[in-house]
Protein backbone atom coordinates (compact mmCIF):
# COMPACT_ATOMS: atom_id res chain seq x y z
CA UNK A 1 0.00 0.00 0.00
CA UNK A 2 1.39 3.19 -1.07
CA UNK A 3 2.20 5.94 1.42
CA UNK A 4 -0.77 9.16 0.29
CA UNK A 5 1.60 12.46 -0.26
CA UNK A 6 1.56 15.60 -2.20
CA UNK A 7 3.98 14.66 -5.64
CA UNK A 8 7.35 17.33 -4.85
CA UNK A 9 8.15 20.23 -7.20
CA UNK A 10 11.44 18.94 -8.46
CA UNK A 11 12.93 22.27 -8.93
CA UNK A 12 12.40 22.93 -5.08
CA UNK A 13 14.34 22.16 -1.86
CA UNK A 14 12.49 19.37 0.08
CA UNK A 15 11.70 18.88 3.71
CA UNK A 16 9.78 15.77 4.60
CA UNK A 17 8.15 16.26 7.48
CA UNK A 18 7.24 12.40 9.41
CA UNK A 19 4.85 11.49 11.98
CA UNK A 20 5.83 7.89 13.67
CA UNK A 21 3.71 5.61 14.95
CA UNK A 22 2.35 4.43 17.22
CA UNK A 23 -0.73 5.98 18.78
CA UNK A 24 -4.34 6.19 17.64
CA UNK A 25 -4.89 7.58 14.24
CA UNK A 26 -8.55 8.95 14.83
CA UNK A 27 -7.77 12.87 13.38
CA UNK A 28 -4.69 14.29 11.28
CA UNK A 29 -1.57 15.04 13.22
CA UNK A 30 -1.50 19.33 14.01
CA UNK A 31 1.84 19.72 14.42
CA UNK A 32 2.92 18.26 11.24
CA UNK A 33 0.10 20.22 9.54
CA UNK A 34 0.63 23.73 11.38
CA UNK A 35 4.23 23.29 10.11
CA UNK A 36 3.30 22.57 6.66
CA UNK A 37 1.27 25.68 6.67
CA UNK A 38 3.80 28.14 8.34
CA UNK A 39 6.82 26.86 5.95
CA UNK A 40 5.05 26.97 2.19
CA UNK A 41 3.87 30.49 3.42
CA UNK A 42 7.12 31.71 4.52
CA UNK A 43 9.70 29.50 2.12
CA UNK A 44 8.02 28.88 -0.89
CA UNK A 45 11.57 28.21 -2.42
CA UNK A 46 11.09 24.76 -0.50
CA UNK A 47 8.26 22.04 -1.16
CA UNK A 48 7.08 20.93 2.39
CA UNK A 49 5.68 17.11 2.44
CA UNK A 50 4.29 15.32 5.43
CA UNK A 51 3.77 12.08 6.03
CA UNK A 52 2.13 10.25 8.37
CA UNK A 53 3.40 6.81 8.59
CA UNK A 54 1.31 6.44 11.93
CA UNK A 55 -2.27 6.08 9.93
CA UNK A 56 0.00 4.63 7.01
CA UNK A 57 0.73 1.70 9.99
CA UNK A 58 -2.39 1.35 10.70
CA UNK A 59 -4.01 0.61 6.82
CA UNK A 60 -0.94 -1.30 5.85
CA UNK A 61 -1.54 -3.69 8.91
CA UNK A 62 -5.42 -3.90 8.68
CA UNK A 63 -5.60 -4.31 4.93
CA UNK A 64 -2.94 -6.66 4.61
CA UNK A 65 -4.09 -9.40 7.28
CA UNK A 66 -7.39 -8.89 5.96
CA UNK A 67 -6.61 -9.43 2.50
CA UNK A 68 -4.23 -12.48 3.66
CA UNK A 69 -1.10 -10.54 2.60
CA UNK A 70 0.48 -10.28 5.87
CA UNK A 71 0.04 -13.10 8.42
CA UNK A 72 1.15 -11.69 11.91
CA UNK A 73 1.12 -15.51 13.72
CA UNK A 74 -1.69 -17.38 15.99
CA UNK A 75 0.04 -15.42 19.28
CA UNK A 76 -0.85 -11.74 17.94
CA UNK A 77 -4.08 -12.50 16.90
CA UNK A 78 -4.34 -14.10 20.31
CA UNK A 79 -2.95 -10.81 21.82
CA UNK A 80 -4.99 -8.93 19.29
CA UNK A 81 -7.98 -10.72 20.67
CA UNK A 82 -9.48 -10.85 16.79
CA UNK A 83 -8.86 -13.00 13.91
CA UNK A 84 -8.13 -11.98 10.31
CA UNK A 85 -11.51 -11.46 9.61
CA UNK A 86 -12.44 -9.44 12.92
CA UNK A 87 -9.41 -7.09 12.29
CA UNK A 88 -10.93 -5.99 9.29
CA UNK A 89 -14.17 -5.61 10.34
CA UNK A 90 -13.13 -3.45 13.14
CA UNK A 91 -11.56 -1.01 10.69
CA UNK A 92 -14.19 -1.07 8.56
CA UNK A 93 -16.74 0.06 11.63
CA UNK A 94 -13.80 2.29 12.75
CA UNK A 95 -13.55 3.61 8.98
CA UNK A 96 -17.29 4.94 8.66
CA UNK A 97 -18.15 1.95 6.27
CA UNK A 98 -20.91 0.37 9.14
CA UNK A 99 -22.01 3.68 10.61
CA UNK A 100 -24.99 1.62 11.84
CA UNK A 101 -22.80 -0.43 14.50
CA UNK A 102 -20.60 2.28 15.48
CA UNK A 103 -23.54 4.30 16.33
CA UNK A 104 -26.21 2.05 17.80
CA UNK A 105 -24.39 -0.78 18.96
CA UNK A 106 -22.27 -0.74 21.67
CA UNK A 107 -20.89 -3.81 22.44
CA UNK A 108 -19.49 -4.12 19.09
CA UNK A 109 -18.10 -0.37 19.51
CA UNK A 110 -16.57 -2.07 22.94
CA UNK A 111 -15.01 -4.64 20.53
CA UNK A 112 -13.45 -2.56 18.09
CA UNK A 113 -12.08 -0.34 20.78
CA UNK A 114 -10.62 -3.12 22.34
CA UNK A 115 -9.37 -4.35 19.30
CA UNK A 116 -7.19 -1.13 18.69
CA UNK A 117 -5.95 -0.44 22.08
CA UNK A 118 -4.54 -4.07 21.67
CA UNK A 119 -3.35 -3.19 18.51
CA UNK A 120 -1.26 -0.06 19.80
CA UNK A 121 0.25 -2.41 22.54
CA UNK A 122 0.90 -5.06 20.12
CA UNK A 123 2.16 -3.61 17.20
CA UNK A 124 4.49 -1.05 19.34
CA UNK A 125 6.51 -3.75 21.27
CA UNK A 126 7.20 -5.12 17.12
CA UNK A 127 8.07 -2.29 15.99
CA UNK A 128 10.49 -1.52 19.19
CA UNK A 129 11.94 -4.91 18.52
CA UNK A 130 12.12 -4.55 14.95
CA UNK A 131 14.11 -1.41 15.90
CA UNK A 132 16.29 -2.71 18.20
CA UNK A 133 16.86 -5.80 15.89
CA UNK A 134 17.86 -2.93 13.10
CA UNK A 135 20.45 -1.64 15.55
CA UNK A 136 22.31 -4.99 16.22
CA UNK A 137 22.13 -6.69 12.61
CA UNK A 138 21.60 -4.00 10.31
CA UNK A 139 18.53 -5.92 8.63
CA UNK A 140 14.75 -3.82 8.20
CA UNK A 141 12.11 -4.92 9.18
CA UNK A 142 9.23 -5.00 5.69
CA UNK A 143 7.62 -1.72 7.56
CA UNK A 144 10.59 0.31 8.74
CA UNK A 145 11.73 -0.44 4.98
CA UNK A 146 8.64 0.33 3.28
CA UNK A 147 8.91 3.54 5.51
CA UNK A 148 12.36 4.59 4.53
CA UNK A 149 11.62 3.73 1.18
CA UNK A 150 9.08 6.12 1.10
CA UNK A 151 11.22 9.08 2.60
CA UNK A 152 13.83 8.26 0.12
CA UNK A 153 11.17 8.35 -3.20
CA UNK A 154 10.98 12.22 -1.90
CA UNK A 155 14.48 12.82 -2.19
CA UNK A 156 14.65 15.07 0.55
CA UNK A 157 17.00 17.49 1.63
CA UNK A 158 16.31 17.60 5.11
CA UNK A 159 13.88 15.11 7.04
CA UNK A 160 12.06 16.40 10.24
CA UNK A 161 10.33 14.67 12.83
CA UNK A 162 7.26 15.47 15.10
CA UNK A 163 6.79 13.70 18.02
CA UNK A 164 4.11 14.35 20.83
CA UNK A 165 4.09 10.71 22.60
CA UNK A 166 6.74 9.12 24.40
CA UNK A 167 5.78 5.14 22.89
CA UNK A 168 6.80 6.74 19.26
CA UNK A 169 10.39 7.72 20.55
CA UNK A 170 12.14 4.25 19.38
CA UNK A 171 10.84 4.66 15.80
CA UNK A 172 11.43 7.78 15.64
CA UNK A 173 14.72 7.53 16.59
CA UNK A 174 15.30 4.75 14.28
CA UNK A 175 14.20 6.83 11.53
CA UNK A 176 16.45 9.86 12.36
CA UNK A 177 19.14 7.76 12.71
CA UNK A 178 18.74 6.03 9.76
CA UNK A 179 18.45 9.07 7.65
CA UNK A 180 21.39 10.74 9.31
CA UNK A 181 23.59 8.03 9.16
CA UNK A 182 22.69 6.12 6.13
CA UNK A 183 21.30 8.94 3.92
CA UNK A 184 23.53 11.95 5.03
CA UNK A 185 20.43 14.36 5.50
CA UNK A 186 19.85 16.74 8.33
CA UNK A 187 17.05 15.46 10.52
CA UNK A 188 15.66 17.83 13.37
CA UNK A 189 13.18 16.64 15.89
CA UNK A 190 10.18 18.86 17.82
CA UNK A 191 6.82 18.30 18.82
CA UNK A 192 5.23 18.66 22.05
CA UNK A 193 6.57 15.65 24.26
CA UNK A 194 10.10 17.66 23.87
CA UNK A 195 10.68 20.58 26.89
CA UNK A 196 13.85 22.02 28.32
CA UNK A 197 13.49 19.67 31.43
CA UNK A 198 13.55 16.12 28.52
CA UNK A 199 15.44 16.97 25.68
CA UNK A 200 18.79 16.62 27.35
CA UNK A 201 17.73 13.08 28.30
CA UNK A 202 16.63 12.35 24.92
CA UNK A 203 19.71 13.37 23.46
CA UNK A 204 22.22 11.46 25.60
CA UNK A 205 19.97 8.59 24.79
CA UNK A 206 19.83 8.66 21.02
CA UNK A 207 23.12 10.87 20.47
CA UNK A 208 22.84 10.26 16.60
CA UNK A 209 19.47 10.39 15.89
CA UNK A 210 18.77 14.07 15.36
CA UNK A 211 21.12 16.94 14.42
CA UNK A 212 19.16 19.08 16.41
CA UNK A 213 15.73 19.12 18.69
CA UNK A 214 13.77 21.99 18.88
CA UNK A 215 11.74 22.92 22.44
CA UNK A 216 8.84 25.32 22.07
CA UNK A 217 7.42 27.09 19.11
CA UNK A 218 8.60 24.54 16.04
CA UNK A 219 7.88 27.50 13.36
CA UNK A 220 11.01 29.98 13.74
CA UNK A 221 13.32 27.54 14.94
CA UNK A 222 13.02 24.73 12.16
CA UNK A 223 12.77 27.60 9.51
CA UNK A 224 16.10 29.23 10.47
CA UNK A 225 17.81 25.32 11.00
CA UNK A 226 16.51 25.15 7.23
CA UNK A 227 17.95 28.28 5.99
CA UNK A 228 21.59 27.43 7.90
CA UNK A 229 21.31 24.39 6.50
CA UNK A 230 20.87 22.54 9.97
CA UNK A 231 23.61 24.82 11.97
CA UNK A 232 21.91 25.54 15.25
CA UNK A 233 24.23 28.71 16.19
CA UNK A 234 22.41 31.48 17.32
CA UNK A 235 18.76 29.82 16.84
CA UNK A 236 16.87 30.16 20.05
CA UNK A 237 15.20 27.09 21.59
CA UNK A 238 17.30 24.23 19.80
CA UNK A 239 19.55 21.40 21.84
CA UNK A 240 21.85 19.41 20.46
CA UNK A 241 24.82 17.07 20.79
CA UNK A 242 28.67 18.48 19.87
CA UNK A 243 31.60 16.74 20.45
CA UNK A 244 29.73 15.03 22.84
CA UNK A 245 28.42 17.65 25.05
CA UNK A 246 24.81 18.77 25.05
CA UNK A 247 24.54 22.50 23.94
CA UNK A 248 21.03 23.86 24.35
CA UNK A 249 19.86 27.43 23.84
CA UNK A 250 16.34 28.78 26.18
CA UNK A 251 13.31 28.87 23.35
CA UNK A 252 11.98 32.26 23.08
CA UNK A 253 8.21 32.38 22.16
CA UNK A 254 6.27 34.80 19.98
CA UNK A 255 3.51 36.54 21.54
CA UNK A 256 1.27 37.02 18.18
CA UNK A 257 1.16 33.23 17.50
CA UNK A 258 -1.66 34.60 14.91
CA UNK A 259 1.78 35.01 12.63
CA UNK A 260 2.30 31.43 11.76
CA UNK A 261 -1.01 31.36 10.27
CA UNK A 262 -3.49 28.44 10.20
CA UNK A 263 -2.04 24.46 9.77
CA UNK A 264 -2.34 23.26 6.45
CA UNK A 265 -4.10 19.20 6.28
CA UNK A 266 -4.64 19.30 2.57
CA UNK A 267 -1.84 16.80 2.17
CA UNK A 268 -3.14 14.49 5.16
CA UNK A 269 -6.72 13.92 3.83
CA UNK A 270 -8.89 14.23 6.80
CA UNK A 271 -11.14 11.89 6.02
CA UNK A 272 -8.58 8.69 5.98
CA UNK A 273 -8.48 8.57 9.26
CA UNK A 274 -10.17 5.68 11.65
CA UNK A 275 -13.38 7.58 12.20
CA UNK A 276 -16.40 7.67 10.49
CA UNK A 277 -16.44 11.26 9.63
CA UNK A 278 -13.51 13.80 10.07
CA UNK A 279 -12.20 15.25 13.14
CA UNK A 280 -10.13 18.11 12.80
CA UNK A 281 -7.45 19.33 15.48
CA UNK A 282 -7.21 22.93 16.19
CA UNK A 283 -5.09 25.00 19.12
CA UNK A 284 -6.36 28.24 19.70
CA UNK A 285 -4.19 29.21 22.09
CA UNK A 286 -0.28 28.09 23.31
CA UNK A 287 0.27 27.49 27.09
CA UNK A 288 -1.93 27.18 30.27
CA UNK A 289 -4.01 30.57 31.40
CA UNK A 290 -3.79 28.75 34.68
CA UNK A 291 -0.48 27.11 34.93
CA UNK A 292 -0.97 26.42 39.05
CA UNK A 293 -1.90 23.06 39.20
CA UNK A 294 1.08 21.62 41.26
CA UNK A 295 1.14 18.15 39.20
CA UNK A 296 1.06 19.14 35.65
CA UNK A 297 4.16 19.47 33.49
CA UNK A 298 2.56 20.26 30.58
CA UNK A 299 3.01 23.67 30.72
CA UNK A 300 7.06 23.27 30.48
CA UNK A 301 6.70 23.15 26.63
CA UNK A 302 5.41 26.21 26.54
CA UNK A 303 7.51 28.63 28.77
CA UNK A 304 4.99 29.17 31.78
CA UNK A 305 3.49 31.41 28.54
CA UNK A 306 -0.51 31.51 27.57
CA UNK A 307 -1.02 32.76 24.13
CA UNK A 308 -4.22 33.67 22.36
CA UNK A 309 -5.11 33.26 18.71
CA UNK A 310 -7.04 36.49 18.31
CA UNK A 311 -11.20 35.27 17.82
CA UNK A 312 -11.20 36.75 14.22
CA UNK A 313 -8.51 34.23 13.89
CA UNK A 314 -9.76 31.47 14.93
CA UNK A 315 -12.99 31.84 13.18
CA UNK A 316 -11.37 32.23 10.10
CA UNK A 317 -9.28 28.71 10.38
CA UNK A 318 -12.69 27.35 11.16
CA UNK A 319 -14.61 29.35 8.39
CA UNK A 320 -11.76 27.78 6.14
CA UNK A 321 -12.16 24.13 7.33
CA UNK A 322 -15.86 24.05 6.82
CA UNK A 323 -15.80 25.51 3.30
CA UNK A 324 -13.51 22.38 2.78
CA UNK A 325 -16.36 19.97 4.26
CA UNK A 326 -14.84 19.72 8.01
CA UNK A 327 -17.62 20.18 10.92
CA UNK A 328 -16.37 18.40 13.68
CA UNK A 329 -13.09 19.95 15.72
CA UNK A 330 -11.07 19.32 18.81
CA UNK A 331 -10.10 22.36 20.40
CA UNK A 332 -6.90 20.72 21.97
CA UNK A 333 -5.41 23.86 24.19
CA UNK A 334 -4.74 22.79 27.62
CA UNK A 335 -7.83 24.93 28.56
CA UNK A 336 -10.12 27.14 27.73
CA UNK A 337 -11.13 30.35 30.20
CA UNK A 338 -15.07 30.98 30.62
CA UNK A 339 -14.14 34.58 29.03
CA UNK A 340 -12.76 32.94 26.26
CA UNK A 341 -15.23 30.34 25.63
CA UNK A 342 -17.83 33.19 25.90
CA UNK A 343 -15.95 35.23 22.69
CA UNK A 344 -15.67 32.05 20.94
CA UNK A 345 -18.96 30.72 21.34
CA UNK A 346 -20.34 34.33 20.16
CA UNK A 347 -17.99 34.25 17.54
CA UNK A 348 -19.35 31.11 16.25
CA UNK A 349 -22.72 31.58 16.48
CA UNK A 350 -22.33 34.73 14.74
CA UNK A 351 -21.11 33.22 11.90
CA UNK A 352 -23.67 30.68 12.03
CA UNK A 353 -21.10 27.70 11.34
CA UNK A 354 -22.75 24.81 11.71
CA UNK A 355 -20.28 22.88 13.49
CA UNK A 356 -19.48 20.69 16.82
CA UNK A 357 -16.56 20.53 19.22
CA UNK A 358 -15.12 19.48 22.26
CA UNK A 359 -12.05 21.05 24.68
CA UNK A 360 -11.13 21.24 28.08
CA UNK A 361 -11.72 22.91 30.36
CA UNK A 362 -11.35 23.66 34.96
CA UNK A 363 -14.70 23.18 36.89
CA UNK A 364 -15.44 26.98 38.15
CA UNK A 365 -18.14 28.75 39.02
CA UNK A 366 -17.27 31.22 36.07
CA UNK A 367 -19.40 28.67 33.85
CA UNK A 368 -22.50 29.97 34.38
CA UNK A 369 -25.97 28.67 33.22
CA UNK A 370 -25.97 31.23 30.22
CA UNK A 371 -22.34 31.04 29.41
CA UNK A 372 -22.89 26.79 29.20
CA UNK A 373 -26.06 27.64 27.08
CA UNK A 374 -24.24 29.67 25.21
CA UNK A 375 -21.14 27.02 24.50
CA UNK A 376 -23.76 24.64 23.30
CA UNK A 377 -25.78 26.57 21.27
CA UNK A 378 -22.34 27.15 19.52
CA UNK A 379 -22.29 23.77 18.78
CA UNK A 380 -19.41 22.45 22.37
CA UNK A 381 -21.21 18.88 22.14
CA UNK A 382 -18.61 17.93 25.61
CA UNK A 383 -16.17 18.87 27.62
CA UNK A 384 -13.37 17.10 29.62
CA UNK A 385 -13.49 19.01 33.34
CA UNK A 386 -9.97 18.80 34.90
CA UNK A 387 -12.39 17.77 38.19
CA UNK A 388 -9.01 15.61 39.72
CA UNK A 389 -10.72 14.85 42.97
CA UNK A 390 -13.70 14.83 45.45
CA UNK A 391 -11.94 15.91 48.36
CA UNK A 392 -11.34 19.06 49.23
CA UNK A 393 -7.80 18.72 51.09
CA UNK A 394 -6.65 17.25 47.52
CA UNK A 395 -7.76 19.78 45.28
CA UNK A 396 -6.33 22.88 47.47
CA UNK A 397 -2.78 20.45 47.33
CA UNK A 398 -2.94 19.90 43.83
CA UNK A 399 -4.19 24.07 44.03
CA UNK A 400 -7.00 23.94 41.60
CA UNK A 401 -8.97 26.69 42.50
CA UNK A 402 -12.04 25.06 42.35
CA UNK A 403 -14.75 23.68 44.99
CA UNK A 404 -16.17 20.07 45.56
CA UNK A 405 -19.81 22.16 45.77
CA UNK A 406 -18.62 24.09 42.75
CA UNK A 407 -17.66 21.33 41.07
CA UNK A 408 -21.28 20.07 41.37
CA UNK A 409 -22.77 22.78 40.34
CA UNK A 410 -20.80 23.35 36.97
CA UNK A 411 -21.63 19.65 35.59
CA UNK A 412 -24.96 20.01 36.55
CA UNK A 413 -25.90 23.12 34.98
CA UNK A 414 -23.51 22.14 31.64
CA UNK A 415 -25.68 18.60 31.64
CA UNK A 416 -28.87 20.72 31.49
CA UNK A 417 -27.15 23.20 28.63
CA UNK A 418 -27.14 19.95 26.79
CA UNK A 419 -23.47 19.90 26.95
CA UNK A 420 -21.76 16.13 28.07
CA UNK A 421 -19.57 16.20 31.40
CA UNK A 422 -16.18 13.73 30.69
CA UNK A 423 -14.19 14.31 33.92
CA UNK A 424 -10.53 13.55 34.70
CA UNK A 425 -9.57 11.92 38.22
CA UNK A 426 -6.67 10.57 40.06
CA UNK A 427 -5.70 7.90 42.02
CA UNK A 428 -3.19 8.07 44.80
CA UNK A 429 -1.91 11.99 44.87
CA UNK A 430 0.36 12.36 47.53
CA UNK A 431 -1.00 11.74 51.10
CA UNK A 432 -4.29 10.63 49.96
CA UNK A 433 -5.86 8.73 52.07
CA UNK A 434 -7.77 5.44 51.11
CA UNK A 435 -10.92 7.44 52.38
CA UNK A 436 -9.74 10.56 50.37
CA UNK A 437 -10.05 8.65 47.34
CA UNK A 438 -13.73 7.00 48.21
CA UNK A 439 -14.47 10.60 48.60
CA UNK A 440 -13.89 11.11 45.04
CA UNK A 441 -15.73 7.78 43.37
CA UNK A 442 -18.63 9.19 46.04
CA UNK A 443 -18.71 12.24 44.13
CA UNK A 444 -19.05 10.30 40.94
CA UNK A 445 -21.84 8.14 41.91
CA UNK A 446 -23.85 11.24 43.44
CA UNK A 447 -23.49 13.26 39.55
CA UNK A 448 -23.96 9.64 37.63
CA UNK A 449 -26.66 10.82 36.10
CA UNK A 450 -24.97 14.40 34.77
CA UNK A 451 -21.38 12.42 33.96
CA UNK A 452 -20.73 10.76 31.11
CA UNK A 453 -17.65 9.23 31.15
CA UNK A 454 -14.69 9.31 33.63
CA UNK A 455 -10.83 9.87 32.56
CA UNK A 456 -8.81 7.83 35.24
CA UNK A 457 -5.63 7.25 36.02
CA UNK A 458 -2.98 6.89 38.73
CA UNK A 459 -0.82 9.76 39.87
CA UNK A 460 2.58 9.83 38.73
CA UNK A 461 5.20 12.17 40.12
CA UNK A 462 7.03 14.11 37.01
CA UNK A 463 10.38 15.45 36.86
CA UNK A 464 9.69 19.27 36.42
CA UNK A 465 6.65 19.29 38.41
CA UNK A 466 5.90 21.99 41.51
CA UNK A 467 5.49 18.77 43.59
CA UNK A 468 8.95 17.40 42.55
CA UNK A 469 10.59 20.85 43.17
CA UNK A 470 9.13 20.77 46.75
CA UNK A 471 8.30 17.27 47.92
CA UNK A 472 8.31 17.66 51.62
CA UNK A 473 5.12 20.30 51.10
CA UNK A 474 3.17 17.14 49.88
CA UNK A 475 4.54 15.36 52.60
CA UNK A 476 6.60 13.11 50.08
CA UNK A 477 9.76 11.83 52.99
CA UNK A 478 11.85 9.86 49.71
CA UNK A 479 11.83 9.72 46.03
CA UNK A 480 13.46 7.21 43.84
CA UNK A 481 14.29 6.60 40.36
CA UNK A 482 12.13 3.39 39.24
CA UNK A 483 12.58 3.82 35.82
CA UNK A 484 14.70 5.24 32.95
CA UNK A 485 12.79 6.22 29.75
CA UNK A 486 13.99 8.01 26.59
CA UNK A 487 12.68 11.35 28.19
CA UNK A 488 14.01 10.87 31.72
CA UNK A 489 13.38 9.44 34.75
CA UNK A 490 9.53 7.43 36.29
CA UNK A 491 9.97 8.72 40.04
CA UNK A 492 8.73 6.36 42.87
CA UNK A 493 7.73 7.70 46.28
CA UNK A 494 7.40 7.34 49.71
CA UNK A 495 4.86 9.65 51.65
CA UNK A 496 4.59 9.82 55.52
CA UNK A 497 1.02 9.50 55.31
CA UNK A 498 -1.75 8.00 53.22
CA UNK A 499 -1.80 5.58 50.25
CA UNK A 500 1.38 3.85 49.37
CA UNK A 501 2.37 3.83 45.73
CA UNK A 502 1.05 0.01 46.02
CA UNK A 503 -2.30 0.43 48.41
CA UNK A 504 -3.18 3.34 45.58
CA UNK A 505 -2.35 0.86 42.94
CA UNK A 506 -4.79 -1.19 44.62
CA UNK A 507 -7.62 0.84 45.06
CA UNK A 508 -7.93 2.53 41.38
CA UNK A 509 -8.07 -1.41 40.09
CA UNK A 510 -10.70 -2.13 42.45
CA UNK A 511 -12.63 1.06 41.94
CA UNK A 512 -12.25 0.42 37.60
CA UNK A 513 -15.05 -1.02 36.72
CA UNK A 514 -17.05 1.63 38.23
CA UNK A 515 -15.20 3.97 36.34
CA UNK A 516 -15.71 2.58 33.12
CA UNK A 517 -19.38 1.64 33.33
CA UNK A 518 -20.61 5.75 33.01
CA UNK A 519 -23.29 4.17 30.11
CA UNK A 520 -23.24 2.07 27.02
CA UNK A 521 -20.35 3.76 25.01
CA UNK A 522 -18.09 4.96 28.07
CA UNK A 523 -15.51 2.38 28.91
CA UNK A 524 -13.27 3.61 25.82
CA UNK A 525 -14.25 7.25 25.52
CA UNK A 526 -11.24 8.14 27.62
CA UNK A 527 -9.55 6.12 24.55
CA UNK A 528 -11.14 7.54 21.72
CA UNK A 529 -12.24 10.88 22.51
CA UNK A 530 -13.06 11.92 18.71
CA UNK A 531 -15.12 9.45 18.77
CA UNK A 532 -16.74 10.76 21.62
CA UNK A 533 -17.73 14.04 19.60
CA UNK A 534 -19.23 11.97 16.86
CA UNK A 535 -21.49 9.76 19.16
CA UNK A 536 -22.83 12.96 21.24
CA UNK A 537 -23.92 14.49 17.71
CA UNK A 538 -25.72 11.74 16.37
CA UNK A 539 -27.75 11.16 19.52
CA UNK A 540 -29.34 12.72 22.63
CA UNK A 541 -27.30 13.15 25.90
CA UNK A 542 -30.52 11.43 27.77
CA UNK A 543 -30.24 8.75 25.59
CA UNK A 544 -26.45 7.96 26.71
CA UNK A 545 -27.25 7.59 30.38
CA UNK A 546 -26.89 3.58 31.16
Amino acid sequence: MAIESATPKADKKRLVLVYPPLTMPTSPPLGVATLKGFLAREMPEWDVVPMDFNLWFFRRICQGVGSGEIHVGEEVHQRLGADAATLAAAARVFTGKDNDLFFNNHQAYDRCGEIFLNFVDVFGEILQSDCAEWELTGELSPPLSEMIAAVDARSPDCVGISVLFIQQIPIAAMLGRFQRMQRGRKVFFGGGCFNTENVGHFLRTYPQAADAVVVGDGEEALKALMLQNGDADGIPGVARMLDGRLEQSPPEYARDISAYGPPDFSDLNPAGYLSPEPVVPLLLSRGCYWRRCTFCVHHLSAGQTYRLHPAGKSIQMLRDLVARGVRHFSFVDEMISPPRFRQLAAAIRAEDLDIAYYALAKPDRSFTPDLLQDMAASGCKYILWGLESGHQRILDLMDKGTTVEDNAVVLRNAYKAGIANHVFVMCGFPSESKLEWEATLDFLRANQQIIQAVHRGLFGLEAGSLIASDPKRFEIEEVWVREDTPLGPRLGYRCSSGMSMQEAREAFKEALPFLRGFHPYSRYMANFRDHALLIYRQRRLGAMIS
